[in-house]
């Protein structure tokens, strides 16, 4: 519904009279501009100009033009060129994680905030997560430690709500720490959907515009506290978390991934968690064994004990944002159509 959404509002209204051959570099160039001069996010805008860049992908192989002209622009230079501005990564120490969640859990109540711990410490996509069922927990195995197994994704298509292969066909069952085997626990005896995950509201879990924008931004940046308003319910304020301002959902995942690496555990295991496979000779040779998952699940154990300890000397949290009354949604999906 997303991806439709996109289409409909942004891409067709641009491109949809244009024929595919007639498609030049220069005007894809300047529309891509245009998108983030527009009242868009940078990450809705990268999602819109990422399904044009997949459809005329799609238009090459079906013979339709011969290159795409939406495809990443190289630099004329010769030789390796590097840029000198790289895209800043945004990533969380497990204590801002910890505050992060425990927005969510003011905010959106124990599911929200189940998300939010389940993402930093498994490093799974948003779209794994919404498709892990009950069945799928294993959080009693004493033995080979509490595992949540994630098997398939959750993608609309064709405007159905469908489960699929994982990226790279990824499908993995992850040993976790015994803290989230608990709050898991809690989660799935507090509901009795067939989903961990849910909506905020309950039913599956979606997570589109709407959802970044009044859940996932204030969590982070925090809101204004506000009394009844035109018949709305007064809210507490929620303050932002300082040091993780710009993080997007996928920062837990990258999150994730550096305190493996400071934890100094075999690559093999590390991506394999990831849900990656080494290449080469390393990936033929290199196995992961049930220690190597054991250790990790106590490297993890022990950073989320770390993340509970209070912190006397710095400030963690920025002051409440100032309250403007809304004149409309800020969902990409209200926003005019492009002409």
């Amino acid at each position: 519904m997303e991806y439709r959404r996109r289409l409909k509002n942004q891409i067709l209204p641009q491109w949809g009279s244009v024929p595919v051959g007639d498609i030049s570099p220069t005007a894809v160039a300047a529309w891509e501009k245009a998108l983030l001069r527009g009242r868009i996010s940078k990450n809705y805008a990268d999602g819109v100009v990422g399904i044009f860049r997949t459809m005329m992908d799609d238009a090459v192989s079906e013979g339709l033009r011969g290159d795409n002209p939406g495809a990443a622009r190289k630099s004329g230079r010769r030789g390796r060129f590097q840029s000198q501005r790289p895209e800043k990564k945004i990533i969380a120490t497990p204590r801002q994680a910890l505050l992060v969640a425990r927005n969510a859990l003011e905010m959106r109540g124990l599911n929200e905030y189940a998300i939010v711990l389940t993402s930093a410490y498994t490093g799974l996509r948003i779209g794994e997560l919404a498709a892990v069922h009950r069945d799928q927990l294993a959080l009693k195995d004493e033995k080979h430690g509490p595992r949540i197994h994630a098997i398939q994704q959750s993608q609309y298509v064709g405007g159905v709500f469908t489960e699929i292969q994982p990226k790279y066909d990824s499908g993995r069952g992850l040993i976790i720490p015994q803290f989230l085997a608990e709050v898991l626990q809690e989660l799935v005896d507090s509901r009795p959907s067939e989903w961990v995950f849910t909506a905020p509201k309950g039913g599956r879990m979606i997570r589109g515009g709407d959802w970044y924008a009044e859940t996932w931004r204030p969590i982070v940046h925090g809101r204004a506290p506000r009394g009844v308003v035109r018949g709305a319910r007064a809210r507490t304020g929620i303050r932002p978390v300082l040091g993780v301002e710009g993080m997007v959902p996928h920062g837990l995942r990258h999150s994730h991934k550096v305190w493996l690496d400071e934890g100094g555990h075999p690559r093999v295991a590390v991506e394999a968690r990831m849900g990656h496979v080494l290449q080469g000779v390393e990936g033929v040779y290199s196995h992961v064994t049930l220690p190597m998952e054991l250790r990790i699940a106590d490297q993890l154990q022990g950073l989320w004990e770390d993340s509970l300890r209070p912190v006397l000397d710095r400030r963690e949290y920025g002051p409440f944002p100032e309250f403007t009354s809304p004149r409309c949604k800020r969902s990409p999906k209200n926003l005019p159509q492009a002409v």
